[in-house]
């Protein structure tokens, strides 16, 4: 099966989402230089405007290739899956074989994924069994077994859930427009995660597995999603608009706290606060796609089976 390739400036939801995410950057720049008036001189330097110029970079690289049609979904992507197996392998201390194996493996999985699901499910129970060669052939007795596990693991979290991405553009009607939607509404969702946090955020949520998260939080986490998701209603399909802008943004906000305390709980059992340092004020890019890593595959579902 082939690829499209789209020209992105010519989608007609280009010149609303630059209008909405330039909107929402210029208003959290301004917010910011308020809330940091009195650093203004060393503005660059500071954590907060670090992240929203991580913002001004991811925010349009996501929309660009999510106009730019099958093609550019797909470089999207595999980029992602690349670098979030590399962190990943790091993160579990994969040696050197099991990496390799593991991110060409994850590739080889996204790349089949968009040629069809049925040959994507074909692949899944053929690399697993080619999968448990690896220790046997490596002669590990203490540790082969757990590499094995961590690295089944990875291709499940990674390639096989972003797969979802994948098939949500093509076999859902209007996914495309309800990707872009879904992400703005994930940003947002974290966005007032954080803000309600650290402004109300007294309860905890999952102490034990992230000391961070609160009920507050959370409530700002689901309001986040309804606005993200307002803003970009206009991609949702118009005949199922009224009730996606109901009930998605509660699929989102799911699929981001779930995800979040996720990659909390695996990052707390290997003794690790960030995943990398790729993205600026933001950690590594598994720190930045948690959220999303959830949220696709559970909308994807949900549309498949309940809109």
């Amino acid at each position: 099966m082939g690829v499209t390739i789209l020209n992105p400036f010519a989608s007609p939801m280009f010149l609303p989402s630059v209008a909405t995410l330039g909107g929402l950057l210029g208003a959290a720049l301004a917010l910011l230089c308020v809330a940091e008036r009195r650093h203004l001189g060393e503005l660059r330097h500071r954590t907060l405007f670090r992240r929203w110029a991580t913002w001004l970079t991811i925010g349009p690289i996501y929309a660009l290739a999510i106009f730019g049609g099958e093609a550019t979904t797909l470089l999207l992507i595999g980029a992602l899956v690349l670098q979030g197996l590399r962190e990943y392998a790091t993160l579990v201390g994969l040696p050197p074989p099991y990496r390799r194996v593991l991110v060409s493996t994850g590739l080889l999985g996204v790349g089949v994924a968009q040629v069809s699901r049925e040959a994507f499910s074909t692949l899944l129970p053929l690399l697993l069994i080619f999968a448990t060669l690896q220790p046997l052939l490596t002669r590990e007795r203490q540790t082969g077994i757990r590499h094995l596990a961590f690295a089944v693991l990875g291709f499940g979290y990674l390639p096989w859930l972003l797969a979802h991405f994948l098939w949500l553009s093509r076999e859902v009607a209007g996914g495309p427009g309800i990707l872009l939607a879904i992400g703005l509404a994930v940003a947002c969702s974290d966005v007032g995660a954080f803000l309600f946090g650290r402004r109300f955020g007294h309860r905890k949520l999952a102490p034990a597995i992230s000391p961070n998260k609160t009920w507050a939080g959370l409530a700002g986490n689901v309001l986040g999603a309804y606005v993200g998701l307002g803003l970009m209603g206009f991609g949702l399909p118009e005949a199922q608009r009224p009730l996606l802008l109901a009930t998605l943004p509660l699929v989102v906000a799911l699929g981001a706290v779930w995800g979040d305390l996720l990659e909390s709980a695996l990052k707390r059992e290997l003794g690790v606060k960030d995943t990398g340092c790729w993205l600026p004020g933001m950690g590594g890019l598994l720190d930045r796609i948690d959220s999303l890593i959830l949220t696709v595959p559970l909308a994807y579902y949900y549309l498949r089976v309940v809109v």
